[in-house]
């Protein structure tokens, strides 16, 4: 017999037959001890049978009583009649063609005979408002959403890839979205239905397999020709609990639009009067919010006030978390072991909130520490613990963490909480002690939002016993300001001028940079421009800056320029002829690192890696041939500058030394000239000349241009015309003629 068999056949006699009660099977579950088989892979035997028995509804007083197989049998037949039947009406065409289905329905057709004569009402053209096509084509309509969904169940997981399998999932999500139209499909709802119908699967028995007369209600239970019923009886079961949080519109709303007797039955009815008018919230978020702000806050008040402070809303892991219950955290296997103690422990699935409390305090030590980004970044990719971290004989963590909801749930208080986090350290390896938080700049930016709590309130945080600090008072133009801020903050404008105000002041030094102007030394700056975030702390959905763009397009030309060198060598080494070379030997060698060097380059190319390990590129001759050549290059190079002569230095007069007399010229030896080590300069750059002396002592072909005339000059002409001429009135009266206007 399959060992498969064997395992099933084990359970049900655990479950059925050995006397055991209902409530110590479920005991069974959550110690890890109701399985005879092992239950590490997804595929667990006997799985389903469990989670029928589990979230069939109970009778009274049956959890102190052994169940029953022949109670649950009944249960099971009744589900499958109403599926089968269902299927067949839902899935037949006005005109009596069907879809999914291999029977027919007597009445559908009886139906189609009737109404042929009418065919301004039955009849697929027809706009009349009764037309029963118009309900057939949004049934079409929703058949293909959630085969789209379909197709992306699992996509690891090779048995959700078979056609019929996908063709059975959506047929039971159509079913369910046609009964239940208030909440119809929403995306979620196919990851909750195939673990069931795995599960129901891979327990199936085939007729004649099993031949013993003891397990007759064993092979109507897993019976392979209600695989597709049996899954979706389970799946309403796990709905019943779970499709609250699905609900995205008020009950009350769908009613008055179908009520006929309302004269405007699609305008807004208030209720009890203006005084009534409360907006609606879905149940998912009343029930993140609960979740973060009363069960949280109770257990773990420090978590809690960091979550408050960075500004995390709890719909943002919440939903995710409730409506699937767990598989996208999880591995397939590790979520499958929480669903076995949840349904036994709560078939209702309110404990679901219990474990996401659970979860939020495993991670405790990543999200206090944390910004913004980082708790978002935690949250979102909840960390699995380590399989090498667990202790033997512990319990498994997927189970623990039902374990502790539960605890939780009996006593929500920081006790309880502090229990947790010892439990951990000693079964998970978990530190106790939060790490230190990062060092946050200065000019980092800080979220509008909530503000902390105060001191008082996490002490005093039990759920009923917590007492709110008295508020400053608080006068009008802080409550002109905060009235403007909270304003800005719900219609996203204050995240917005922070977002371009980051952007601009990240992009401000490469901007400066790449024009060459020069920023202000860092002791100058009262505001530095820093990166508010570093790379390694943004989210991965905010997207790089174009200087980024710029600076890694840049890197990746110089790093396709080293491999381009780097292959012609390779080509010019593996390209050449070995029958003329005399040193075959070399030769083999060189083509040897000429192929090391394409592999490199090859996996640097495949992996896309920018940093390049130069000694790699190229074989030891052709590096040491290059390195021979750059130092000749740079002997050369220092010979040349060497050779170039310096100019000769040029006799300059210095103006600043009056002659002793007048005719007499300083010679050019007697310039003072400037320092060895000092550049010469122009004598206009350094002496301040008065032409005092000769013109004959400077060389006409060294001055620039004729001197001008000065008032010296001109004196001395003066004086040899007055020798020559005889004197004036005012020379012999002494009279002078400063403006000469009686010449």
């Amino acid at each position: 017999m399959d060992s498969r068999l064997e395992l099933l056949q084990s359970l049900y006699d655990r479950l059925f037959t050995s006397g055991n009660t209902l409530s110590k099977c479920k005991d069974f579950t959550i110690s890890e001890r109701l399985y005879p088989g092992p239950t590490d892979a997804i595929s667990v035997a006997g799985r389903s049978l469990a989670w029928k028995l589990f979230l069939a509804k109970e009778e009274p007083l049956q959890s102190s009583l052994p169940p029953r197989s022949s109670t649950l049998l009944q249960t099971l037949q009744g589900s499958r009649n109403t599926y089968t039947t269902l299927l067949e009406e839902k899935s037949r065409a006005p005109d009596g063609s069907k879809q999914g289905s291999r029977s027919s329905v007597p009445n559908a057709k009886s139906r189609m005979a009737n109404g042929r004569g009418n065919l301004d009402l039955i009849n697929p053209l027809s706009l009349h408002n009764e037309n029963p096509w118009n309900e057939w084509f949004v049934g079409v309509e929703l058949r293909k959403v959630i085969s789209q969904d379909v197709e992306r169940t699992f996509p690891e997981i090779a048995f959700f890839r078979e056609n019929e399998v996908q063709m059975e999932l959506t047929n039971i999500l159509f079913l369910y979205s046609v009964l239940h139209p208030t909440i119809g499909y929403r995306q979620g709802m196919h990851e909750l239905l195939a673990p069931l119908y795995f599960a129901v699967h891979y327990d199936a028995i085939s007729d004649g397999d099993i031949q013993d007369p003891n397990y007759k209600d064993l092979t109507e239970l897993c019976s392979a020709n209600f695989i597709a019923a049996d899954s979706w009886g389970l799946f309403n079961s796990v709905m019943k609990g779970v499709s609250k949080w699905y609900e995205w519109r008020e009950p009350d709303a769908q009613n008055l639009e179908n009520n006929s007797l309302s004269a405007f039955p699609s305008h807004v009815v208030i209720p009890n009067g203006q005084n009534g008018i409360r907006p609606y919230v879905a149940p998912i978020v009343q029930a993140c919010n609960h979740i973060q702000s009363t069960l949280l806050q109770a257990c773990d008040p420090v978590l809690w006030q960091h979550l408050q402070k960075a500004g995390i809303e709890p719909q943002i892991y919440g939903i995710r978390w409730l409506r699937m219950l767990f598989t996208r955290e999880f591995s397939m296997s590790d979520a499958l072991k929480l669903w076995d103690c949840l349904f036994a422990c709560d078939a209702s699935l309110d404990l679901a909130q219990w474990v996401c409390v659970a979860m939020l305090i495993r991670i405790r030590n990543e999200l206090i520490p944390a910004d913004y980004s980082g708790q978002l970044t935690t949250l979102l990719r909840y960390p699995s613990p380590p399989s090498s971290s667990k202790i033997e004989g512990a319990p498994h963590h997927a189970v623990l963490l039902l374990r502790q909801a539960l605890a939780l749930q009996m006593a929500p208080n920081p006790a309880t909480g502090t229990s947790i986090v010892m439990e951990n350290r000693s079964l998970l390896d978990i530190p106790v002690d939060v790490p230190p938080s990062p060092s946050v700049s200065p000019t980092r930016r800080s979220r509008i939002g909530r503000q902390p709590a105060s001191s008082s309130q996490v002490e005093g945080s039990g759920r009923n016993h917590s007492r709110q600090a008295s508020a400053p008072p608080v006068g009008i133009s802080e409550m002109f300001t905060r009235g403007l801020v909270e304003r800005g903050e719900s219609l996203g404008i204050n995240k917005t001028l922070m977002h371009a105000v980051t952007e601009i002041r990240r992009n401000i030094p490469e901007l400066a940079a790449s024009l060459g102007v020069k920023t202000p030394s860092q002791q100058l700056s009262s505001f530095p421009l820093l990166d508010e975030r570093p790379i390694e702390e943004r989210p991965p959905w905010e997207p790089k800056t174009r200087f980024e763009m710029e600076k890694e397009v840049a890197q990746m030309r110089i790093r396709d320029k080293s491999l381009g060198e780097s292959l012609a060598w390779i080509v010019d080494a593996l390209l050449q002829d070995e029958s003329d070379i005399q040193d075959a030997e070399r030769m083999k060698v060189k083509k040897r690192e000429a192929l090391e060097s394409l592999s490199y380059v090859r996996d640097v190319l495949m992996t896309n890696e920018m940093s390049l390990e130069e000694d790699r590129l190229i074989g030891g001759e052709e590096k040491a041939a290059r390195m021979i050549k750059a130092q000749k290059e740079s002997e050369e190079l220092q010979a040349a500058s060497a050779s170039v002569a310096p100019p000769a230095r040029v006799p300059v007069t210095d103006s600043h030394m009056k002659p002793r007399s007048p005719g007499v010229v300083r010679p050019a030896a007697m310039v003072k000239l400037p320092p060895e080590g000092m550049p010469q300069r122009a004598p206009w750059n350094y002496t301040r000349s008065s032409f005092a002396t000769p013109t004959s002592a400077v060389p006409s072909a060294l001055m620039p241009r004729p001197p001008p005339p000065t008032s010296t000059s001109l004196r001395r002409e003066n004086r040899k015309s007055r020798d020559q001429t005889p004197p004036r009135k005012e020379e012999t009266t002494g009279y002078q003629d400063p403006l000469g206007a009686l010449r």
